[in-house]
């Protein structure tokens, strides 16, 4: 999918998911035991509402996603102080390889022309032995 779409579809994307809400809360529950005092990143935020929900727990946690439409819409409102919203390719990571913890990915690859590129930089920036 475009860039541009995603960053005209910005504003509406939080109100769309809404509809799930009770399957997010599950979700954020799981993701949340995984990441306690980890150094997290998460490719495709969107507006970042999972990272919202999870980083409290976290060391510390990127957000990114390609949209900057999406991470101005992430900024919006409060969220934990250990959280960083960035604008990033997830198939050209700006980061350090061995940088994170955990990498946390929901709802994108399947929408990626070319995932093998992003599961590629998901393995560079993770730690040695992390999940």
């Amino acid at each position: 999918m475009n860039k541009k779409i995603w960053d005209l579809y910005a504003p509406i994307y939080e109100k769309a998911m809404r509809m799930d809400q009770k399957y997010y809360a599950y979700m954020y529950k799981r993701i949340s035991r995984r990441v306690v005092d980890k150094e997290v990143l998460e490719i495709a935020t969107g507006p970042g509402l999972l990272a919202k929900h999870v980083a409290q727990v976290s060391k510390r946690m990127i957000a990114t996603d390609y949209s900057e439409g999406m991470i101005c819409e992430a900024l919006k409102g409060t969220y934990p102080k250990q959280l960083k919203f960035e604008v990033a390719d997830a198939t050209c990571l700006p980061y350090e390889n061995n940088s994170f913890d955990v990498v946390i990915i929901a709802n994108a690859l399947h929408v990626m022309p070319e995932p093998q590129k992003a599961l590629k930089e998901i393995d560079r920036v993770l730690k040695d032995g992390a999940c």
